[in-house]
């Protein structure tokens, strides 16, 4: 009697077969998705004697499914948006399954939740090194990657700047340069403009005077009111350097109202001068400073205080004091290059910053990295043509990031400085056969394929990271197709086979009725 085992031994694994085909189609537009392939092996075969020769009679019993391998070579590398990542080459993105588990993908398709945690497709955490102030340690463990939602930058003060600046070598003894301007910070954000003023005082020699003027804003005490109160915070310095565009409205003593702009007076004067010329001022312009609806100037502990405008607007300026190395001498080559001073300058600094402030201690970068001046002495006009320096006010995070081919997560503040917020973490198995699947384009470390070795992008043979882009399916769909047809006629050849099997049967049955 034939046994139907053989035939049905092979439907059932062409079935199979059959199933990874179609799974394979069905996923073809799956991101990171890895294409899979059945393979057969036959089973044991039954030993019916020996032939003359002595060689053994052997029928075979059926085929057996042998494995369902995974193709993890790479899939294409399309566009995607800034939070996405592809990685080109071996390895996986970690994902934070819960409970202590990790789960492995290649879909970088990832996206920020409302609190900021970077996670996948599927809602896992995505898992790195964390960074503090812009330091990553890739030695510790792994922990989610969460994004400075909500956060601030803080500033940096400046330490070192440059000024790239030309000085006329034809310009007379007495003469003096236009003035180089390098905005800095202090170590609270706010933002000066540092002159550097040049006087030629010999043939090639040329004295400099640093200053560091403060623009100070007003602050409304009594915001939205009227007669309001503005008070101008010079700190200890009370040092009036001149006006920027302060202007006054008030009450006039005629009726109606009057306005006037700051009167002129000496740079450096005091701030309680300054004060008494802006009453004299307030008078000579027709605006009441006597009586209930006066207008009053005051000044106390470095301090302008404006009481009962109806309009304030404008910004005055102030001397900062400056300490040691503000002013010196450069002297230059008859071919114009600077030999003194031979280094860059440092020990610059300035106190009585308004705003309360750290003082200011600063280097002035007179020569590049290529050891070339950044000021020269030329027959040419007197002009700055560049200014660096390394500080830069407070940021807030502008829900941006970028990232790197290392998988380093540069973070984008309103500022225009970016912060390195984590790295992501990127996992190896011995054997990635030995995976788990576990739906989503994710798979788990089991025994067969050893423990996962995670480390970073670049290292220990595993991929780049390619930010702002994702990996398609690899699945090929014309070699797909190519299968589906050998599978189909496999599953019905054996189909024929169990019909043949049946009517012999069937005769075999016949003959015994």
């Amino acid at each position: 009697m034939p046994s139907f085992d053989i035939p049905l031994s092979g439907l059932n694994a062409d079935s199979t077969a059959l199933n990874t085909i179609a799974n394979n189609l069905s996923n073809m537009n799956t991101t990171g998705y890895k294409a899979q392939t059945t393979t057969f092996s036959d089973l044991l075969a039954q030993e019916l004697g020996s032939s003359g020769s002595g060689d053994p009679i052997q029928v075979g019993t059926g085929v057996q499914v042998a494995s369902n391998t995974t193709d993890f070579t790479n899939g294409s590398i399309v566009a995607g948006v800034y939070s996405d990542a592809a990685l080109n080459g071996t390895g996986f993105f970690v994902l934070d399954g819960g409970g202590g588990q990790e789960f492995l993908t290649r879909n970088g398709n990832f996206t920020v939740s409302s609190s900021g945690v970077l996670q996948s497709a599927n809602g896992q955490a995505v898992m790195g090194y964390p960074g503090v102030n812009g330091v990553i340690n890739t030695s510790g463990t792994l922990s989610d990657i969460v994004l400075p939602t909500g956060q601030v930058m803080m500033p940096s003060a400046t330490t070192t700047f440059s000024a790239t600046q030309n000085l006329n070598s034809n310009d007379a003894i007495g003469a003096t340069s236009p003035q180089s301007t390098i905005k800095v910070y202090d170590s609270l954000g706010n933002s000066y403009d540092a002159t550097i003023t040049y006087s030629k005082t010999a043939a090639n020699t040329w004295s400099y005077n640093i200053t560091l003027p403060q623009t100070v804003s007003p602050i409304m005490s009594a915001a939205g009111t009227v007669p309001s109160t503005v008070s101008y915070d010079f700190g200890t310095g009370g040092s009036v350097d001149k006006s920027s565009s302060l202007v006054i409205t008030g009450p006039a003593t005629a009726g109606g109202t009057a306005t006037t702009a700051v009167p002129s007076f000496t740079p450096g004067e005091s701030l309680d001068n300054y004060a008494t010329a802006l009453n004299s001022a307030l008078s000579a312009a027709g605006i009441a400073t006597t009586g209930a609806n006066a207008v009053t100037v005051t000044s106390v502990g470095g301090v302008l205080t404006i009481t009962g405008a109806t309009a304030t607007s404008g910004t005055v300026i102030q001397d900062a004091a400056s300490t040691s190395n503000a002013s010196g001498t450069l002297t230059f080559d008859s071919t114009g290059n600077l030999v003194s001073p031979s280094g860059n300058l440092s020990g610059i600094s300035f106190t009585g910053l308004s705003d309360g402030a750290a003082p200011m201690n600063l280097t002035w970068n007179l020569y590049g990295a290529n050891g070339s001046s950044t000021v020269s002495q030329t027959v040419a006009a007197s002009a700055q043509s560049g200014q660096d320096q390394n500080g830069f006010p407070a940021g807030e995070y502008n829900n941006s990031f970028t990232i790197g081919s290392d998988g380093t997560i540069l973070a984008s503040y309103s500022n225009g400085q970016t912060q390195a917020i984590g790295q992501l973490a990127v996992a190896t198995v011995n054997n990635e056969q030995g995976l788990q699947d576990m739906g989503s384009s994710e798979y788990k470390a089991t025994n067969a394929s050893g423990n996962a070795s995670t480390g970073v992008a670049g290292t220990g043979g595993r991929g780049l990271v390619e930010g702002g882009q994702t990996e398609a399916s690899n699945v090929n769909i014309s070699q797909e197709f190519s299968n589906l047809i050998v599978a189909q006629r496999a599953f019905e050849a054996n189909s024929k086979a169990v019909t043949t099997f049946d009517t012999v049967t069937q005769e075999t049955i016949n003959m015994i009725h």
